[in-house]
């Protein structure tokens, strides 16, 4: 780690209250991913190479640089070229789960490391290697797919299939692709890729006359990006005040018992709003530095305008509001529950049949194992399988 980086934190978390540091370097590297992304978007179109060389050397100021995780990238080097060892190497039908075990075994070490330190001030490589965690599985299930004709495919399986296994340069662009390197959101390989080769903005868009024309090259995203960034920083900005009105010492002391059943409900609240505040603010922060490299592109809406919601991983409004259990899990980080849907639910579903309670289940408990090994993971998880099955009953 460059010293005098580290020190500037410290002055500034001094200054903030006492917001730990390492806290305020993740909002810097988001933050920072701004112009930087301006700077990889505008790297010639035809010359891949530089584009991937940026990402990961960018990628790597930031574990090395900022957060000193040297022993972070040994974890990233060895699920990465684990990962691409075993989709290249094994042929049978068991690759995609081999995969699965190594990748989230070797999550396990690191989750079970930060739990026995038990410091939630400090970042380590854990969060990266959840990310990590979903590309790299979903990688496996693409190369698999990629064995099959279309015809045996779903649409989405498809689109996702890698045909041949893709070169070392351009697959860690993928792995060190870094305006979602420690946060998310999570993406699929084709889609870095058809951003890479700039085959994903093969589409007709209106001009300043209301013409269609096609166009390739990444569209402008200034607007939709720094959007993202002050509404994020605004999410987080209420994490730190909510934070300083609503704390958990205060409801384990003798005070918080003083209070009517009513009153603490309320508390207890708003001081579950205000934990939700911190994820809306750094996920709206990376989506925008997503946008901005072009990989937040998706397309047009029916009205032939650009659509900027790719890798959209929070919908606070819909989950705040929701009205059932679905609409409240769909709205909340919405990426890994694509990932949950497509690698784990429908992958354990045998073909020909109708998902039920057994891939519910396997899906829930795969989530509360993702996130590590805090009993309450498990309690949620379960939980929320059972509530999603009833849902589905009709009385």
């Amino acid at each position: 780690m460059i010293q005098i980086i580290h020190d500037q934190f410290v002055t500034i978390s001094n200054y903030a209250g006492g917001i730990p540091p390492d806290y305020l370097k993740l909002i810097f590297v988001c933050l920072l991913s701004y112009p930087l992304a301006g700077i990889l978007k505008r790297l010639p179109d035809v010359n891949p190479v530089a584009k991937n060389l940026f990402l990961i050397a960018t990628s790597l100021f930031y574990l090395l640089g900022v957060f000193d995780l040297w022993g972070g990238i040994r974890t990233v080097a060895i699920s990465s070229v684990g990962t691409y060892l075993i989709a290249a190497l094994i042929k049978g039908p068991l690759m995609p789960w081999i995969g699965f075990v190594f990748i989230m075994g070797h999550m396990a070490i690191s989750h079970i490391a930060r739990q026995r330190r038990g410091d939630d001030t400090v970042v380590d490589i854990t969060g990266v290697q959840m990310v990590l965690v979903m590309k790299l599985t979903a990688f496996c299930w693409n190369v698999w797919d990629g064995k099959f004709p279309d015809s045996e495919l779903t649409p989405l399986q498809q689109d996702r299939a890698i045909r041949e296994m893709p070169s070392l340069l351009d697959y860690a662009g993928y792995v060190l692709f870094f305006p979602s390197l420690m946060v998310g959101p999570a993406f699929d390989f084709s889609e870095y890729k058809k951003w890479l080769d700039t085959t994903m903005f093969d589409v007709e868009v209106l001009d300043k006359k209301g013409v269609l024309r096609k166009k390739r090259r990444i569209p402008r995203s200034g607007r939709p990006a720094t959007l993202k960034a002050i509404v994020g920083l605004i999410w987080i900005g209420l994490f730190v005040k909510a934070s300083a009105m609503f704390t958990v010492d205060f409801t384990l002391s003798d005070g918080f018992l003083k209070h009517n059943i009513i009153w603490r409900m309320f508390y207890v609240y708003f001081l579950m709003l205000g934990a939700r505040f911190k994820y809306y603010g750094i996920w709206s922060l990376t989506e925008g530095a997503c946008i901005l490299a072009g990989l937040g592109y998706n397309g047009l809406d029916e009205n032939k305008r650009i659509r900027w919601d790719r890798v959209n991983n929070i919908d606070a409004w819909t989950l705040e509001t929701a009205q059932n259990s679905r609409a409240l899990l769909e709205a909340w980080n919405k990426n890994t529950n694509k990932w949950l849907r497509n690698y784990i639910y429908l992958r354990v579903t045998p073909k020909g049949k109708k998902p039920g309670f057994r891939s519910s289940m396997a899906t829930f408990v795969t989530s509360a194992f993702w996130h590590g090994f805090y009993p309450g993971y498990y309690l949620a998880f379960t939980t929320a399988s059972l509530v999603q099955t009833v849902a589905k009953c009709k009385f």
